[in-house]
C-alpha cells in the first residue's frame, strides 16, 4: 500500500455484477474484460466453477475504471451470489446461446430485481458452438425473458469467450449503462460495509474488503465493528489495488484497520460510522412473494439473506392471511440472531429444503412493533412506509413504521442512518443535526411535514399524534381515577411519564389538545371532559375560602381557624385544600393559606432587599412584607426549599438570582474579570 499519484484512474462508483447459470461463461468473460482470473480459491480451480465472489477492475474509456463482481452461478452457493448482487448497479447477465434460459438464470434475475434497480444487458455466449437459426433463435428466447422479467430494452449481445466476438460490444454497453448508473443522486447516508473478506497483510495488519452500502469514510476516520461495537481506525485504503483516500459506496474497496487481529473479524459482519446503525433481531418489512408456484402461509420459517449475511427468520404476515405469488404484504420478522440492517435495505427469503427463492423485499423499520389487531390507521401508516423505504426515504420510513411516534434528536438520527439532509432543520438553537464530513442542501420543508420539535431534543411524528394523544388520555384516565381532587398532571409528570425533558410541554399540551380529548386546566394536562367529583356545597366554601385568603393578604388565614369558622369537617377539608393547591392560585405555607401572588410579591421584596445587603435578617424581611414571624419564616423557608436563599447564622444569603446565574459564580467571575 503506497501513495496515491497522478496516474492513479478515475474509479466508477458503480458496480458491474455477472449473474446467470453455471457454466454460461461468467468467469471467463470477465477474464477478457478485466484480464483478471476472480476464480482465486484451490476448490475453484479443481471444480471448474466459480464458488465464491469474484472481483476484478475493469478499464473502460480513458482512465475510468469500474469494478465487475462476478457471482458463482450454482444452486448451492446462492448465499454468496445475494452478496454480490447487493451492490450491483449495472447487471451483466450471462446466457449460454446452446442452453438458452436455465433454472438459475432465472432465479438470479428474480434475486436481482428484489434487491436492486439495476442497469441490464445480456451477454448470448458460446455463439461459437450454434449454428445461426439457433442463434436467432436463442436471441428471441431471451427476449421474450427479459421481456417477462421486466426488463423489455435490454440489450442482448452475441459474445464468443473463445474467439472474443462481441468482446467491444460488451464493454462499449458497460460504459454506457455505468453512465447511466452513475447519475443517481447520492443518499447522504452515514459509511456503512458488510464484510465480505478479511485478512493480514504482512506490515499493515489486518485488511477487510467489500463493497460499501453508503457512506465514505477517509483515512484516519473512525469506524465501528457490529454486532458488538467494537471501535477501529482506518490506517490505508486501496479501491482495485490502488491506493485511495477514502472509501465510497459502489466501489469495491480494502480497508486496513487498527486495533483489531483478522480472527475478530468475520464474514457477515459490518464495519461502519460509530453510533449510527445496530444489530436487530427482529424488524418490519414489505414482502413479497416471487415464487410461481407456492404461497406462502400467515406465519413461515425461511432463510433471510441480505449483504453478506445470513440468518433463520420467523416470519409473519401482519395484513393477510396468506401471500399468493407475486402478491405484496406487511410482515413482522424475527431473526435467530442478530444482523445489522437498516430501514431501506433489501433482502431475500430462501426455503431451507428444498432450497428455493420465495422471495424478498425491503426493511421499513428495525424496530418492530407487536401489534395486537390491525387496524386501518396502522396498516395504512406501515403501507406508506413501505412506499417511503422504496422511495429511498429512509427516515420516513423509521418514523412511520417504529414503535416510537416520540422520539429524541438523536434517535432522529440515528433512524435517518446520518443522513445529513436533517442540517438546519432542529431550530431552537439545537442546529447540531450534521452527520459525515459532507453537506446537503437541507431538506428542511420535507422533515417539517414529518416532525414537529416539542423542544427539549425531542420529536413528535406529525402522522402519528392521534398515536401519542390515545397513549396520554389512557394515562390521565388512570390518573384521575387514582386522584380524583387533582385537576390534572403537572407538567413535569406528564414529561416524566413520557420519558421528556420539562421544556418539551408547551408544544406537546397544543398538540395533543388539538388531536384528542385533552386540555390544560389550571396549568395542568387533563381529559376535556374531567371534572374533580365536588358538591355544589363544597364549591361555595372554596369560594368562602378564597374570599378569605384574599383579604388576608401576606397573613394568610390557618387551616385550622378557617375550618372553626365556617363548620369544615377534616374530610371536607382535605378536598378543599386539594382543589385550592391544585388549581395554582393558593400556596400552603406551615399551616396557612396566602394566594400565590401576594407569594410572588413578597419574593420581589426580598431580592430588592438583596440590593441593598448581602445577607437579610429575617426582621427585615417581615418589616418590608408587613407580615406576623410566622408567615415571614414560612415563606423564608419556602425559599430556601425551592434554591433561591440560603440559611446562615445572620440571616438569609442569595444562591441564586430568578432565572440567572449562581451569586456565588457572579462574585468569581467579577473577581476573575477585575485580575
Amino acid at each position: 500500500m503506497g501513495a496515491i499519484t497522478a496516474s492513479s484512474p478515475e474509479i466508477i462508483h458503480a458496480i458491474v455484477g455477472t449473474a446467470g447459470h453455471v457454466d454460461h461463461g461468467k468467469t471467463s468473460l470477465v477474464k477478457l474484460l478485466t484480464g483478471c482470473d476472480t476464480d482465486r480459491l484451490p476448490e475453484e480451480k479443481a471444480r471448474g466453477m466459480s464458488i465464491d465472489l469474484g472481483f476484478a477492475p475493469c478499464q473502460l474509456r480513458g482512465r475510468r475504471m469500474v469494478g465487475i463482481v462476478d457471482v458463482p452461478g450454482h444452486k448451492d452457493f446462492i448465499r454468496n451470489m445475494v452478496a454480490g448482487a447487493t451492490s450491483i448497479d449495472v447487471l451483466l447477465l450471462v446466457i449460454a446461446a446452446d442452453d438458452g434460459v436455465m433454472p438459475q438464470t432465472d432465479e438470479h434475475v428474480k434475486i436481482i430485481r428484489l434487491l436492486r434497480s439495476p442497469q441490464v444487458m445480456v451477454a448470448l455466449t458460446k455463439i461459437d458452438m450454434v449454428e445461426p437459426e439457433m442463434l436467432e433463435s436463442a436471441k428471441q428466447d431471451v427476449a421474450q425473458f427479459m421481456a417477462k422479467m421486466g426488463y423489455p430494452d435490454a440489450p442482448i449481445i452475441p459474445v464468443s469467450n473463445k474467439t472474443c466476438d462481441g468482446i467491444g460490444d460488451i464493454r462499449s454497453t458497460i460504459d454506457q449503462l455505468v453512465e447511466r448508473a452513475r447519475q443517481r443522486p447520492a443518499d447522504g447516508r452515514a459509511f456503512r460495509m458488510n464484510v465480505e473478506r478479511v485478512f493480514a497483510v504482512k506490515g499493515y495488519g489486518t485488511v477487510v474488503t467489500g463493497i460499501p452500502v453508503s457512506g465514505r469514510v477517509g483515512v484516519g476516520g473512525k469506524l465501528e465493528l457490529l454486532p458488538g461495537g467494537r471501535p477501529l481506525t482506518v490506517r490505508t485504503i486501496q479501491s482495485y489495488k490502488h491506493d485511495a483516500a477514502e472509501a465510497c459506496a459502489n466501489c469495491c474497496c480494502a480497508i486496513n484497520v487498527r486495533d483489531i487481529e483478522p480472527e475478530g473479524v468475520l464474514r457477515g459482519m459490518t464495519i461502519a460510522a460509530p453510533g449510527i446503525y445496530a444489530p436487530t433481531g427482529e424488524m418490519l418489512v414489505c414482502l413479497e412473494n416471487a415464487s410461481e408456484t407456492e404461497t406462502l402461509k400467515r406465519r413461515f420459517v425461511a432463510m433471510l439473506h441480505t449483504g453478506t449475511a445470513v440468518a433463520e427468520a420467523s416470519i409473519k404476515l401482519l395484513d393477510a392471511q396468506q401471500l399468493g405469488c407475486g402478491a405484496e404484504a406487511i410482515a413482522h420478522v424475527e431473526l435467530g440472531e442478530p444482523i445489522t440492517i437498516a430501514a431501506g435495505d433489501r433482502f431475500i427469503i430462501r426455503s431451507a429444503s428444498p432450497a428455493a427463492t420465495l422471495g424478498g423485499g425491503v426493511v421499513i423499520s428495525t424496530r418492530g412493533i407487536r401489534l395486537r389487531r390491525m387496524t386501518d390507521d396502522v396498516l395504512g401508516r406501515l403501507e406508506e412506509a413501505s412506499r417511503a423505504a422504496k422511495a429511498g426515504d429512509y427516515l420516513r420510513s423509521a418514523l412511520l413504521a417504529g414503535p416510537d411516534a416520540i422520539v429524541k434528536a438523536r434517535e432522529v438520527e440515528r433512524l435517518g442512518q446520518g443522513e445529513r439532509a436533517m442540517g438546519g432543520f432542529l431550530g431552537d438553537g439545537e442546529r447540531t443535526f450534521t452527520s459525515g464530513e459532507n453537506s446537503l442542501t437541507p431538506a428542511v420543508s420535507q422533515r417539517e411535514r414529518d416532525l414537529e420539535n416539542l423542544g427539549g431534543g425531542a420529536f413528535a411524528v406529525i402522522s402519528r399524534i392521534g398515536e401519542v394523544a390515545s397513549r396520554v388520555a389512557g394515562i390521565l384516565d388512570r390518573y384521575h381515577r387514582a386522584n380524583p381532587y387533582h385537576w390534572g398532571m403537572t407538567p413535569a409528570h406528564v414529561c416524566e411519564e413520557l420519558g421528556l425533558e420539562p421544556k418539551s410541554f408547551d408544544r406537546l399540551a397544543k398538540l395533543l389538545a388539538a388531536a384528542g380529548p385533552i386540555a390544560v386546566k389550571h396549568g395542568r394536562l387533563a381529559l376535556k371532559s374531567f371534572e374533580p367529583p365536588v358538591s355544589a356545597h363544597l364549591l361555595e366554601l372554596r369560594d368562602r375560602i378564597l374570599a378569605q385568603v384574599r383579604s388576608a393578604g401576606v397573613n394568610g388565614p390557618a387551616r385550622g381557624n378557617l375550618m372553626k369558622e365556617l363548620s369544615i369537617v377534616e374530610k371536607d377539608m382535605q378536598v378543599l385544600t386539594a382543589l385550592l393547591i391544585e388549581d395554582g392560585t393558593v400556596m400552603f405555607l406551615d399551616g396557612n393559606f396566602i394566594l400565590r401572588s401576594v407569594f410572588e410579591e413578597c419574593r420581589g421584596k426580598l431580592l430588592e432587599l438583596f440590593e441593598k445587603s448581602t445577607c437579610v435578617e429575617l426582621g427585615a424581611f417581615r418589616d418590608a412584607i408587613n407580615a406576623n414571624r410566622k408567615m415571614a419564616v414560612a415563606m423564608l423557608d419556602a425559599f430556601d426549599a425551592e434554591g433561591l436563599t440560603r440559611r446562615v447564622a445572620a440571616g438569609r444569603v442569595l444562591v441564586k438570582r430568578p432565572g440567572g446565574a449562581d451569586r456565588h459564580d457572579e462574585q468569581q467571575g467579577g473577581a476573575a474579570g477585575s485580575g
